[in-house]
C-alpha cells in the first residue's frame, strides 16, 4: 500500500483540537489556522484566555500570503468554551505580538513549524 493512503487514513479520523492562548488576537487564530490547513478533517478552535475585541490586522496580513483568511475572526473568551469536550487542548507558545510586519512574518513561521511539529507529534 503507498504511505500515502496510510497517511490519507490517519487524516480521515476526526479529532477536536483547542488552542489556547492570552488573548486570542496573534498567535492562537495563526495556530489554529495552519493546524486546519495540514488537515481539514480535524476541527480546530482557537480561544482566549483573556480575549480581546479583534484580531490583529498585521495577523490578517501576513496570513494571507499564506492564503489564509482571518479577516473576519473574531477572539473567543476560553471561559465559554467547554474544554471536555475537545479530544487535545494545545497551549500556544506565548510569544508578545511584535510590531513591525516583517517582525510578524517571523512570528507567523515559528507558529507554523511549531503547528506542524504538533500535528506530526500527534499523527492527526
Amino acid at each position: 500500500m503507498p504511505k500515502y493512503t496510510i497517511f490519507a487514513a490517519k487524516l480521515n479520523c476526526c479529532m477536536r483540537i483547542l488552542v489556547l492562548t492570552e488573548t486570542d488576537a496573534c498567535c492562537g487564530p495563526m495556530a489554529a489556522a495552519f493546524l486546519r490547513d495540514y488537515s481539514i478533517s480535524n476541527e480546530v478552535v482557537s480561544a482566549g484566555h483573556n480575549p480581546i475585541d479583534s484580531i490583529d490586522p498585521l495577523v490578517v496580513i501576513v496570513m494571507k500570503e499564506c492564503l489564509i483568511d482571518l479577516s473576519t475572526y473574531v477572539p473567543k473568551n476560553a471561559r465559554l468554551v467547554d474544554v471536555s469536550e475537545f479530544d487535545v487542548v494545545y497551549q500556544c507558545p506565548e510569544r508578545l505580538c511584535p510590531k513591525a510586519i516583517d517582525a510578524y512574518r517571523g512570528l507567523r513561521d515559528f507558529i507554523k513549524n511549531e503547528a506542524y511539529l504538533f500535528f506530526r507529534k500527534m499523527n492527526l
